[in-house]
């Protein structure tokens, strides 16, 4: 019988053509794991029994291909497997290997007068057999299943160039999104649960954050992705925290840390308690356990992968914190007289006033509302000698108050500007040598700016003499920075550039005796002059007080570095779905105490005074605003103001160890070359 079927099939082959063209596939579902597993096939279109082409052994099955082209432009093909699921065959392979996906499949192309002698009942009689004269050898790999139904499934497939980094900058055309799968091929995570898929902490029915909770048996070798008594057990009992996986036994891979010859493991998915119970399977039950799952984004891979072998979880409760700020309330006019002085506070000491010279940084914290009057101060160096102003005003930042048209102090400007003098200042002091760059806008009391006067802005100010300038030697370079960014959109090159650099400079230009140095250091207010727009009906100068809070102030002799302005700038970790009155909170001033380690230099010698906002007795019947720094530099107060406290809730991160391999098998996140992404691993 044997030999009747050979020669049936030795007849079906004469009957071809000897240039008649054979396509042969084959299918390797699992190339790490089982390299030497595949299935052989061939369309059965030229020819519809089996047949052997190089001793191995092709099955007929219906199919059609499509998309092999070779394309002029340089660009890959994606093409596409169309396979008859005749009993389920290729369902079978989908279930057992994820899909197929990244399986390899080799396509081979020959003419019917090199195939096997075997075919025959004796030699080929078309020509000679030889295993070597393949027109074509193909491999590509599983991209997808993009069908599957009872009639057939289809493939598409890609080039290995597609996949694999040749190319770093070419990846991302692939997916911006990481295409492994999360604890599985080509990203073995096995530490600790980190987060849902939306990146959004484990919480209980409550909205309270529920932070993982593994306990490892005593004295055990192995980590949680290991320990057999993670696995969810119908018969244990399990609290809020306890972290468990599930083992998926339709998804083989090869064990962590293995070699291709390990016998496959099944993939684990871990989820977390967050309700107590007992027999509550994980899958599908949100009730009691979450599911740990990935975002496929890049910080999710920072997250996981990391020099730091540690994870941050916040913890279910905040903390109430708090910082002190002085309360202003310098209410703007309904006429054209001066506003009401409603508070300040500032010392003329030339331990202050003198360190504004060379290199120096000034940090701060305010919020100014539009109820404040024209010209309103938040700091100021400007003198409160209202006959020599503006000969001695070197640095403000206040409601500007160079407006075009006939502003009045009962109509303020929205704008706030810090304003200094140019690296060009004559002795004639004229108006045009002042420069100007804006910084931002007032708020609105009744909250209609979406703040509702509850955001604070912090003030950086940097000279840096290091740098000097084709249009002035002389000149420093003078940085603004509003919460943690540089301002530079209202600077040109000259504008950039600020009459601070030396006190002999500055000492050779005088404005009738008086030497152009700052004569004072003011919080709260700004000196406004008479004859300004706003103030045309008074002979004398006034001070111009802002409406709203003055928090802390430090003043270095030195600048400051990138790193630790960034520091100073605290960013508030909100707690979990907080409604909180404070919400609009999300950084506030650094206390002077945690200016520790790495960043003790803030609060180090170069530091000339801090102020934190408190204000108290300094000499008899005079309040001023308290430098917690060990210089005694002390800013008088005057007029009317009150202390007050801001509260806000900041949420606890807590620390636990979670070893994990920095790199990860096939290199990492599509577009990168590996893990390497520093000790950013916070969540």
């Amino acid at each position: 019988m044997a030999d009747e079927a050979k020669n049936k099939v030795a007849d079906s082959l004469l009957d071809l053509q000897p240039t008649a063209i054979l396509e042969l596939f084959r299918v390797f579902p699992d190339k790490v794991n089982k390299p030497t597993l595949f299935l052989g096939f061939h369309a059965g279109t030229v020819f519809n029994k089996s047949l052997i082409w190089q001793g191995v052994q092709y099955l007929p099955l219906s199919m059609e291909c499509e998309g092999f082209d070779v394309f002029g432009d340089g660009k890959l093909a994606r093409p596409k497997l169309r396979i008859l699921n005749k009993d389920y065959i290729i369902t079978n392979f989908l279930q057992n290997y994820n899909d197929l996906v990244n399986a390899k499949i080799v396509r081979k192309r020959v003419s019917v007068k090199y195939i096997d002698d075997a075919n025959f009942d004796g030699k080929n009689p078309f020509g000679v057999a030889d295993p070597k004269a393949e027109l074509t050898n193909e491999t590509w790999l599983v991209g997808r299943k993009t069908q599957e139904s009872k009639v057939f499934v289809e493939l598409e497939l890609a080039s290995p160039l597609d996949l694999e980094s040749f190319d770093v900058s070419y990846r991302e055309v692939v997916s911006k999104f990481c295409y492994w799968k999360y604890r599985g091929e080509g990203c073995r995570y096995a530490g600790l649960p980190v987060e849902r898929a939306d990146e959004s902490p484990f919480v209980d029915s409550n909205g309270t954050v529920v932070v993982p909770n593994y306990q490892a048996p005593a004295n055990s070798p192995v980590g949680f992705f290991d320990d057999s008594s993670a696995e969810w057990s119908s018969t244990r009992s399990y609290v809020k925290g306890d972290v468990v996986y599930l083992k998926n036994n339709s998804v083989l891979i090869r064990p962590f840390g293995g070699t291709a010859n390990d016998e496959a493991v099944p993939m684990k998915t871990v989820y977390v308690c967050v309700a107590d119970n007992s027999g509550q399977s994980p899958e599908g039950n949100p009730s009691f356990w979450q599911r740990d799952a990935c975002s496929k984004k890049l910080g999710a891979c920072q997250r996981r992968f990391n020099s730091a072998e540690s994870i941050s979880y916040q913890k279910g409760e905040g903390v109430s914190s708090n910082f002190n700020y002085i309360k202003f309330s310098g209410l703007k006019s309904t006429s054209n007289d001066a506003p009401i002085n409603s508070g300040l506070f500032h010392t003329n000491s030339g331990s202050i006033t003198g360190g504004l010279t060379g290199d120096w940084c000034i940090v701060g914290w305010s919020h100014i509302n539009n109820l404040s009057p024209l010209g309103a101060g938040i700091f100021s160096t400007s003198s409160r000698d209202a006959s020599n102003w503006p000969n001695n005003r070197f640095l403000n930042i206040n409601s500007d108050i160079k407006i075009i048209g006939s502003q009045t102090t009962g109509v303020p400007s929205n704008t706030i500007s810090a304003n200094f003098v140019g690296p060009n200042l004559p002795a004639n002091g004229s108006f045009a040598d002042y420069f100007s760059a804006n910084l931002h806008e007032q708020q609105a009391v009744d909250g209609s700016d979406g703040e509702g006067g509850k955001e604070w802005y912090q003030y950086v100010i940097v000279n840096d003499t290091s740098t000097s300038s084709v249009l002035n030697s002389s000149a420093s370079t003078l940085k603004f920075y509003v919460n943690g960014q540089r301002e530079t959109k209202s600077f040109t090159l000259e504008a950039d550039l600020a009459n601070f650099a030396s006190t002999t400079k500055r000492e050779a230009i005088t404005f009738d005796t008086i030497k152009a140095m700052p004569q004072t250091f003011m919080l709260g207010a700004v000196e406004q002059r008479f004859g300004r727009n706003g103030y045309e009906n008074d002979a004398d100068s006034h001070i111009s007080t802002m409406n709203g809070g003055i928090g802390p102030w430090a003043l270095w002799s030195r600048t400051l570095s990138e790193r630790e302005i960034q520091f100073l700038y605290k960013e508030i970790n909100q707690p979990y779905n907080s409604s909180t009155s404070n919400g609009a909170l999300h950084h506030v001033p650094r206390e002077y105490s945690e200016c520790t380690g790495l960043f003790s230099g803030i609060t180090g010698d170069r530091l000339t005074a801090w102020w934190d906002g408190t204000t108290g007795e300094i000499s008899a019947n005079v309040t001023g605003m308290v430098d917690v720094h060990t210089g005694n530099q002390f800013l008088t107060g005057s007029g009317i103001f009150s202390s007050q406290t801001e509260t806000y809730v900041d949420a606890v991160f807590e620390n636990f160890s979670n070893p994990t391999p920095l790199y990860a098998r096939f290199g990492g996140f599509p577009g990168t070359d590996g893990f390497n992404y520093g000790r950013t691993n916070s969540y």
